[in-house]
């Protein structure tokens, strides 16, 4: 997750969908306008959320209200077993602001071993 630059607004449906996702398929079955109402977000800041989703490869519709999650956040599992799985795009670490690749330099600091 730390090399995929998502806005706070991605972030939140991000998270609002790991939270209703079926442990059996990885899916999460939610309207955009019900995610508008958990999050209190407007439909446009949900919108580019989903679409960020979508074009880093974390998510993505499989029809209106369902989302598959990227087997990597839900423990390999898929609502089809011929499911094409998109590459997850990660951003270039050094088109990041100031602030971001020191957001960035914190995980993985985070991931390196402990003596």
């Amino acid at each position: 997750m730390a090399l995929v630059d998502v806005s706070t607004a991605g972030r939140r449906v991000l998270d609002e969908l790991l939270y209703l996702s079926d442990p059996e398929t990885g899916t999460a079955l939610i309207s955009q306008n019900e995610m508008c109402a958990e999050l209190g977000a407007s439909k446009p800041t949900v919108n580019r959320g989903f679409k960020e989703l979508r074009e880093s490869g974390l998510a993505w519709s499989l029809e209106d209200g369902l989302y598959q999650l990227h087997p990597l956040l839900t423990g390999g599992k898929v609502s089809s077993p011929v499911m094409k799985i998109p590459e997850i795009k990660a951003a270039e670490p050094g088109r990041f602001t100031a602030q971001r690749r020191a957001r960035f330099a914190a995980q993985m600091a985070n991931l390196a071993p402990t003596g």
